[in-house]
C-alpha cells in the first residue's frame, strides 16, 4: 500500500465515521426537536382536559345543590291548583280588615323552565286607607309570592278611599 492510500485510510475512515455522526446527530437533533414540540402540544391538552374534568365535576356539585334549592322553590311556591283559593283567601282578608273588594283572576302563564307559573289578578275595593294597608301587609306575609304591577287609591269621603290593584301570583 502506498503512502497515499494508507493516509487517505487514516484520515477517511475517522472522517467518514465523523460526517456520519455529525449527519445522524443533526437528524437526531430535528427529531428530538419536533417530539419536544409533540410533547408540549400533549402536555397541553393533558392540562386543558385536567381543567375540563375538574369543571365538569365542580358543576356536577352545583347540579347536586341547584336540585336541593329546586326542590326548596318547589315546596315554596304554591301549585297552579292551589291558586284557586287565592280569590276566597284575599276576600276573607278583607272582611277581617272592614274592606269590601271584588277579585277577579286573568290570564294564566303556565310555568317555562326559567320562568314561574303566574296568574294575573284585578282587585277593586273600598274601605279606610288604614285597613288597605292591612291587607297589603297580610298579603304580603301570606303563603302567596305577589308582584304588584299598579295600585291606585282616590279618596271617596274622609274616611273611605276606592282602590284599583292590578298584579301577578307565582305558581310553581
Amino acid at each position: 500500500m502506498t503512502f497515499k492510500k494508507r493516509l487517505l485510510i487514516i484520515i477517511g475512515i475517522p472522517l467518514g465515521v465523523c460526517l456520519v455522526f455529525a449527519g445522524a446527530s443533526v437528524f437526531l437533533g430535528f427529531n428530538i426537536a419536533k417530539l419536544a414540540n409533540q410533547a408540549g402540544q400533549l402536555q397541553g391538552d393533558l392540562r386543558f382536559r385536567a381543567a375540563a374534568i375538574e369543571s365538569s365535576a365542580l358543576l356536577r356539585q352545583d347540579s347536586e345543590k341547584a336540585k336541593y334549592y329546586s326542590s326548596e322553590l318547589e315546596n315554596l311556591l304554591l301549585t297552579q291548583d292551589q291558586l284557586i283559593g287565592f280569590s276566597s283567601d284575599l276576600s276573607m282578608i278583607a272582611r277581617q280588615n272592614q274592606v269590601s273588594v271584588n277579585s277577579s283572576l286573568g290570564q294564566e302563564t303556565v310555568k317555562s323552565a326559567d320562568e314561574p307559573g303566574k296568574i294575573d289578578f284585578t282587585i277593586v275595593g273600598q274601605g279606610p286607607f288604614e285597613n288597605f294597608l292591612g291587607v297589603l301587609k297580610i298579603l304580603k306575609n301570606s303563603r302567596y309570592f305577589i308582584k304588584f304591577k299598579t295600585l291606585d287609591f282616590s279618596r271617596q269621603d274622609s274616611v273611605d278611599f276606592k282602590t284599583l290593584l292590578t298584579g301577578q301570583v307565582f305558581s310553581f
